[in-house]
């Protein structure tokens, strides 16, 4: 069944300063969200306190922490804060990312193949506690931590490495686990079930890749690649990681290319996500930048507010404005013969209408190109039912020929929009 993806509520909390760029479960009764340059401790029951400012570069930064102090990498600088104060202490300059392993903060140094450590349980980074990967010439990009597994993505390699307790450097590479794949983007690393990346090396760039038992592999398709080769900017690519349901997700969005895309990782497929412009009505990429699992709520950060909404699949609509499902069949052919008039019947949830408002007889909309996908029809609507109204048909009738036919279903009313199948006859 094909399940339309989740919409976002009304605000659950309202931030000021501009656009989320992270957040973060710092306890049980409290996550961390920069947005902006401000940064907030908020509470499960939504109430929001300013402890810190940090530089701010319009991109998504990494948030992480040692039980007590809190360690932010912003705009090429690291800072220091706790979620009972009111300020923000830098620490270093010229930081690309920041993690944590065994009692250490691990950060990245920008334009260079280096990263330097924090000392135990501490914000302080002696000036020795440094080391190159060396694995090759090329820089970082990023540092994640994934089952106490360090990763350092650099421009055209990865490392792997550990905490091997060593005095002087505590930290020793792993053997055999460098990897000639690059990372694009630092926006794009994320992990969940596995890490995640948008890929490039010194043969070129643009797949999406995950570290699956310690090896690195594409999950990109030809079709998802081709849409991400038309990117201006592979390095402005933004990704965030949830789970809802049983379904795992790694969603990236591309600032410059204007668009999103997700990638199942349990079921292994990808999907396209759009948020409707109502000014322009396009559809743009969505308002969701960063996302985080706290009280209870999959909650996302929007990129251009400081609006928090819940990530809700029992609500179809974006914060109240229309959340399409678009969906189109594989073009209809056979041999290039001429393919006479039929009917089209959607297999789809009936009877979902509302009370009253949108939806009260939500529609289902068709249209159809005869030369695959070049040009479209009108649309042609049908009624999903009003409340009640299970055994509603939708069927249209006479659908016009072709020798490559597409057919486009778009739902865009408030509702349930599950759909099992369609047939022809």
């Amino acid at each position: 069944m094909l399940v339309g993806t989740p919409g976002m509520t009304a605000p659950w909390i309202t931030l000021t300063g501009g656009g989320l760029r992270g957040m973060y479960q710092f306890n049980d009764t409290t996550a961390i969200m920069v947005c902006g340059p401000r940064v907030f401790a908020v509470s499960d029951a939504g109430v929001a306190t300013r402890i810190g400012t940090v530089a701010n570069d319009g991109h998504p930064v990494q948030i992480t922490d040692n039980g007590t102090d809190i360690a932010i990498a912003s705009a090429g600088n690291l800072y220091a804060l706790t979620a009972t104060g009111t300020a923000a202490t830098l620490l270093l300059t010229g930081i690309g990312s920041v993690d944590y392993i065994d009692d250490h903060f691990i950060a990245t140094e920008l334009d260079t193949g280096n990263f330097v450590w924090s000392d135990v349980v501490s914000t302080t980074f002696d000036p020795l506690n440094i080391q190159a990967t060396n694995g090759a010439p090329d820089q970082m990009v990023g540092v994640i931590v994934a089952r106490r597994t360090i990763l350092f993505f650099c421009t055209k390699s990865i490392e792997q490495w550990y905490d091997s307790g060593g005095t002087d450097n505590p930290f020793s590479r792993i053997d055999g686990a460098f990897f000639e794949v690059g990372c694009a983007s630092r926006g794009s690393i994320a992990e969940i079930d596995g890490v995640f990346w948008l890929g490039r090396n010194d043969k070129g760039g643009g797949s999406v890749w995950t570290l699956s038992g310690g090896v690195p592999k594409i999950i990109s398709t030809p079709a998802v690649e081709h849409a991400i080769a038309q990117w201006p900017d592979l390095s402005d690519a933004e990704a965030f990681t949830y789970s809802q349901e049983g379904h795992a997700f790694y969603v990236i969005s591309s600032t410059s290319g204007n668009e999103t895309w997700a990638y199942d990782i349990t079921t292994g497929q990808w999907h396209q996500r759009a948020w409707l412009n109502p000014v322009t009505g396009t559809l743009d990429r969505i308002r969701a930048s960063c996302h985080v699992y706290f009280a209870g709520r999959n909650l996302v950060g929007d990129r251009e507010t400081g609006d928090v909404y819940e990530y809700d699949l029992e609500t179809y609509a974006d914060n109240g404005n229309p959340l399409p499902a678009i969906r189109a069949c594989e073009t209809l052919q056979s041999e290039l013969q001429m393919q006479r008039n039929f009917s089209f019947q959607l297999d789809v949830d009936t009877g979902v209408g509302i009370e009253t408002g949108q939806g009260e007889d939500p529609q289902a909309m068709l249209r159809y190109s005869k030369d695959g996908g070049q040009t479209w029809s009108s649309s042609i609507w049908r009624t999903l039912g009003r409340l009640g109204d299970y055994g509603r048909r939708v069927i249209w009738h006479r659908i016009g020929g072709g020798r490559r036919v597409v057919l486009e279903v778009t739902i865009t009313d408030p509702v349930k929009r599950n759909i099992t199948g369609a047939y022809i006859t």
